[in-house]
C-alpha cells in the first residue's frame, strides 16, 4: 500500500505539471485548497474516495493508474464530469460566483469565500479578501469597504482605515470609533486635531470627560484656553457660539469645518 501511495503522489504531480497548472489552480478545479494539493503531492496526506474520483475524472485516468501506476485504459463509467460534481475536501467549504457582466474587464459581482486563501475582485466583491468598488470581507479594500480589516474611502470594520471611518479602532480624516485617530475624531478615546470623546487628546481642540489640548472643554481639562463643566446637565446649557469664541482666541485662523466639529455636541 505504501508503494501505491508513493505512486499516487508522483502521478498527481506529473499530471498537474503536464497540464501546466499550479497547485492553486488545480485546487480551485477540484474544490480544495492549495495546501491540500501540496499535502497530496508531498505524501503528507491521501485523498478520500470522492476526491480520488474527482481527480481521475479531471485528468481522464483510472484510479488504478493513479494509485498503482498501471496503464489500463481510462474509464469514467459513462458518467460525465458535469453529473458528478467535484467533491470538496471533508470539513472544507468554498463558494465562488463570478457574474458574466463586466465593467472594463472586471466582473460586476465576484463572490469568493470559504475556508482558505480566497480572493474576490469585482465592482462588488465579497470574499475572504475582497477588492472592489464595494467590498465586503475579512479583509476589504475599495471605495466603500466593510470588513474585519477595512481600507477605503469609506470604511466600516473592527479595524478601519480611510478618509471616513467607523469601527472599533479607526484612523482617518473623520474617524468615529471606540478608539479613534485622525483629524476630526469622535470616540471613547479620541486622538486628533479636533477630538470629542470620553478621553479626548488633540493638537488643537478637545471636548470630553477628560480633555487635553490647547483649547479644552470638559470635566477634567488641561490647556491654555479651557471651559470647565461641572456636571452632565451643563452640556446642554453650553452655547456652541461660546465654544467657537474660545477657539477663536487661540486659533483665529482655524478652518470652519474644524470649528464646527468641535461644537458638534453643543448644537
Amino acid at each position: 500500500m505504501e508503494n501505491n501511495q508513493m505512486n499516487f503522489h508522483k502521478e498527481l504531480q506529473r499530471l498537474r505539471k503536464e497540464k501546466g497548472m499550479s497547485q492553486e489552480e488545480l485546487g480551485e478545479k477540484l474544490g480544495v485548497s492549495r495546501q491540500t494539493i501540496s499535502k497530496w503531492e508531498g505524501a503528507a496526506a491521501y485523498p478520500d474516495m470522492l476526491n480520488l474520483i474527482a481527480i481521475c475524472q479531471f485528468f481522464g485516468v483510472t484510479a488504478d493508474e493513479m494509485i498503482s501506476g498501471s496503464t489500463a485504459p481510462a474509464c469514467t463509467e459513462n458518467v460525465e464530469a458535469e453529473e458528478l460534481p467535484l467533491k470538496q475536501e471533508k470539513n472544507e467549504f468554498h463558494y465562488e460566483y463570478k457574474s458574466d457582466r463586466t465593467v472594463k474587464g472586471m466582473p460586476l459581482v465576484h463572490i469568493n469565500c470559504g475556508f482558505g486563501n480566497y480572493h474576490a475582485k469585482g465592482i462588488i466583491a465579497i470574499g475572504n479578501f475582497a477588492t472592489g468598488l464595494l467590498s465586503i470581507g475579512l479583509m476589504a479594500k475599495g471605495i466603500f469597504s466593510i470588513g474585519v480589516l477595512a481600507l477605503g474611502i469609506i470604511s466600516v470594520g473592527v479595524l478601519a482605515l480611510g478618509l471616513f471611518v467607523l469601527g472599533c479602532i479607526g484612523a482617518g480624516l473623520i474617524a468615529v470609533a471606540g478608539i479613534a485617530f485622525g483629524v476630526m475624531t469622535l470616540g471613547g478615546v479620541a486622538i486628533g486635531v479636533v477630538s470629542i470623546g470620553g478621553c479626548a487628546i488633540s493638537t488643537h481642540v478637545s471636548v470630553g470627560g477628560v480633555a487635553l489640548a490647547p483649547v479644552s472643554v470638559g470635566f477634567v481639562v488641561k490647556g491654555d484656553n479651557v471651559m470647565v463643566l461641572e456636571n452632565m446637565g451643563q452640556i446642554s446649557q453650553v452655547a456652541a457660539e461660546s465654544v467657537r469664541e474660545l477657539i477663536a482666541l487661540r486659533f483665529p485662523d482655524m478652518p470652519v469645518i474644524l470649528r464646527e466639529w468641535a461644537t458638534l455636541i453643543f448644537m
